[in-house]
């Protein structure tokens, strides 16, 4: 043969395997943002609590997975969790949901149906559902990689609020940065895929004061600027529902339809405001400014405006006037870290019983399997450790897993309690009611009571 012919034989070789290995690549190697017509395909992530299990979860999980921009849809909705629930934190580190979980994930087989598990009320006649342990972010993050976090959560945090209506600013700011910044912390830490978190807030609450509602929604916006956007349910679906629970929290229907669908549109209009590739990571970007949607009353059409930021974020700040509208996205702000608690120390006090409220009726807790009631001693001595009221509030477990508890304190009698207070354990955010009116004491549980938590065993 030729040696130019050979040399010509070579080259068209080369060019041949050349083209052979880039084909290789492209087909062996996807990246983990598939690209479809010069945009991202997304990764999604949908995290909810027992509203989510009404209907919510299931129906925004399926406009999702029916968005040609999305690549994969994970969804975990778990009962009687607020956002520490999803975290490897103390004491929600093994926390388990006791009343309803529901999973679905992408098929192995992209030809078939998602994986679902479900286990919440009314699958089977007289059982409640088992304990199901609460995936955790930091996990989620490492399997899933997702571009996009959908997280509805909220309504369990008004249990900071035990009678239903009265905001302490100060003590309560803090109290919701316990449960909010490290929340924020995960979704811009470094090794975080996240690119938007939509942080979706409850619908209207009948349970609890407008005032406590306007205080979480204020304070989650701030306090997750500019990490984050905050929904405002409660622009989307109108009060009272038509399926609504005897709590006047929980609905079904239609109602729920409404409401993901909202959703979803906000969510999707916001993501065609730039293109996907532009989005960068939250840990590289959460710095900058942030321009918000407005999330406007239910009669009011939507619009896009720029949020103005501000200073820093103010413990005592309140809720914006009822005449504004409420921004859907959060403030930018400087992010300061929460009020650090005076030191914890167990007290051992005689007290005398003056006050008892009414425990929470069954069919309000429903879906929820704890709850406490409240009640006030006259502080006879402190026999050990400090304290320099002179009454004390002292929260009971009225139901633990759905059993009403056995309350044998009678008015007027006299009675040792040794307590710790109930901030930071996973009482804190239980059903509760507080009829005493006794807003400025801190509250207590007895330490026999607090490890009597179903949760306190899976730590």
């Amino acid at each position: 043969m030729p040696i130019t012919t050979n040399r010509t034989y070579a080259k068209r070789l080369r060019l041949r395997l050349t083209t052979v290995a880039l084909l290789l690549i492209a087909f062996a190697a996807p990246s983990r943002a598939e690209i479809i017509g010069g945009a991202e395909k997304l990764n999604v992530l949908i995290l909810g609590d027992s509203l989510a299990l009404c209907g919510f979860g299931k129906r925004l999980d399926e406009r999702f997975r029916n968005d040609p921009q999305v690549n994969s849809t994970f969804t975990y909705m778990a009962c009687g969790t607020n956002p520490l629930s999803w975290l490897k934190e103390k004491p929600y580190t093994s926390i388990k949901a006791p009343c309803g979980f529901w999973s679905i994930e992408p098929s192995p087989d992209s030809q078939k149906p998602p994986r679902e598990m479900q286990d919440t009320y009314g699958m089977k006649q007289n059982r409640a559902p088992k304990p199901h342990s609460v995936p955790k972010l930091e996990d989620l993050m490492e399997r899933v990689r997702p571009d996009i976090l959908v997280i509805q959560t909220g309504s369990n945090l008004f249990g900071l609020f035990p009678d239903g209506k009265t905001v302490r600013r100060t003590h309560h700011g803090a109290a919701l940065s316990k449960y909010l910044l490290p929340f924020k912390e995960k979704a811009i830490a470094s090794a975080s895929t996240l690119k938007k978190v939509y942080w979706v807030n409850p619908p209207t609450s009948g349970r609890v004061s407008k005032e406590v509602q306007d205080f979480l929604f204020d304070q989650t916006r701030k306090q997750l600027s500019p990490a984050g956007t905050v929904i405002d349910s409660r622009t989307l679906v109108a009060y009272p529902y038509k399926h609504m629970d005897p709590d006047k929290e929980h609905f079904l229907g239609e109602e729920m339809t409404q409401w993901a669908d909202k959703v979803f549109d906000l969510i999707e209009d916001d993501l065609s405001s730039q293109p996907l590739a532009d989005l960068k990571p939250l840990s590289e970007s959460h710095g900058g400014p942030f321009v918000a949607r407005a999330a406007l009353p239910l009669d009011a059409p939507a619009r896009a405006e720029a949020v103005e930021p501000v200073a820093a974020l103010r413990a005592e700040a309140v809720a914006p006037p009822a005449e504004a509208a409420p921004a859907l996205a959060v403030t930018p702000m400087d992010a300061h870290p929460p009020a650090e608690p005076p030191p914890k120390e167990t007290l051992l006090v005689k007290g005398r019983l003056v006050f008892k409220s009414r425990p929470i009726p069954l069919n309000e807790l429903l879906p929820y399997q704890e709850s406490l009631v409240a009640y006030v001693y006259d502080v006879q001595k402190v026999i050990k450790g400090r304290y320099d009221e002179r009454q004390i509030l002292v929260m009971h477990p009225a139901h633990i897993a759905l059993k009403e508890q056995r309350l044998k304190y009678r008015m007027g009698k006299g009675y040792k309690l040794r307590l710790d207070r109930i901030e930071g354990t996973l009482w804190e955010t239980a059903k509760a009611r507080d009829e005493s009116g006794q807003i400025n004491l801190q509250p207590y549980i007895r330490v026999e009571d607090r490890k009597r938590h179903p949760g306190v065993g899976t730590r």
